[in-house]
């Protein structure tokens, strides 16, 4: 493989599930749309390349993580952890989103049982649930879920479908309701006191099980504050977003870790473990007291 091709591999590679749905999606918008202007003699001679495209994306996307995929069979293979294989050729996301989920499903059980909150890391505490958005959509949440189950129930009571079906939507809305309560319970739960905290060398980010790590201070080359979105701040500083992470619980970032190069830090972010990052953007109340702490933290060390 040449280098260009490596280049372009590893950031395919980088490109979060998300992103690849939504273009492939647009694509295929587009290649609809031409179906209508185009002459239908020649949108039949072409028709098969178009609609191609969007396969091709997502195909790309998966030969991309056929490397890793390769890496973790012979990683499983090597350990006869056979539980292991199915999982080393699913997408990395997917199996994240999986593992929060389940995490998500216990603090919904430990949320129901009022069991103690987890712990805040040791340290001098930076919250970010004092001025920020999350308590208050948490809340917005909780009533609109709370407020959709009874309301399906009535739209579905009138649907002109008959008997057999009408139960069967009744089950799906009611289970899809009820999960999605059990994700914003389980998520405020998990995410307890709110706070990341510097402990001396180390500073300790944590939002609940989507994101948490330590970051050595010696690995960071500069903490500042920002008051632009962070697409905006990589474009400026000629940072890849990419390789950048934000770790926030609703609210727009305020607060960028630049780390520096070659250094191991790995951090776990929606169930998965995220390496070879430039940046980390946070939200946090107190930005500039954060940037000072950080600092003066490694102005002593």
């Amino acid at each position: 493989m040449t280098p260009m091709l490596q280049i372009h591999a590893e950031r395919v590679r980088r490109t979060p599930w998300t992103t690849v749905l939504r273009n492939a999606w647009l694509l295929l918008l587009g290649c609809m749309f031409l179906g209508m202007v185009l002459p239908a003699s020649l949108f039949q001679a072409v028709r098969p390349l178009l609609f191609a495209m969007p396969v091709l994306i997502l195909a790309a996307k998966d030969l991309s993580h056929l490397p890793d995929a390769l890496a973790r069979t012979r990683a499983a293979l090597a350990a006869r952890d056979w539980r292991r294989l199915p999982a080393a050729w699913l997408p990395p996301e997917l199996v994240g989103l999986l593992r929060l989920g389940r995490a998500q499903r216990r603090g919904c059980i430990a949320w129901l049982l009022r069991r103690p909150q987890p712990a805040a890391p040791a340290g001098q505490a930076f919250g970010y649930l004092g001025v920020g958005a999350y308590r208050t959509v948490f809340a917005i949440a909780v009533f609109c879920l709370l407020v959709e189950l009874p309301l399906d129930a009535a739209i579905v009571a009138v649907l002109p479908v008959d008997p057999d079906k009408r139960r069967l939507l009744h089950v799906v809305m009611t289970m899809g309701g009820i999960a999605t309560l059990a994700w914003v319970l389980g998520d405020r739960w998990l995410v307890g006191a709110g706070c990341h905290a510097l402990d001396g060398a180390i500073l300790r980010l944590r939002v609940g099980a989507r994101a948490a790590g330590d970051i050595p201070l010696d690995a960071i080359a500069d903490c500042r504050r920002i008051d632009e979105p962070a697409a905006h701040w990589c474009a400026r500083h000629g940072v890849d977003v990419l390789r950048t992470l934000t770790v926030s619980p609703f609210d727009k970032p305020n607060a960028v870790l630049v780390l520096k190069r070659g250094e191991a830090v790995r951090l776990e972010h929606l169930g998965r473990e995220r390496a070879g990052i430039d940046c980390v953007f946070l939200y946090v109340d107190r930005p500039d007291a954060l940037v000072d702490a950080v600092g003066a933290a490694r102005k002593e060390g």
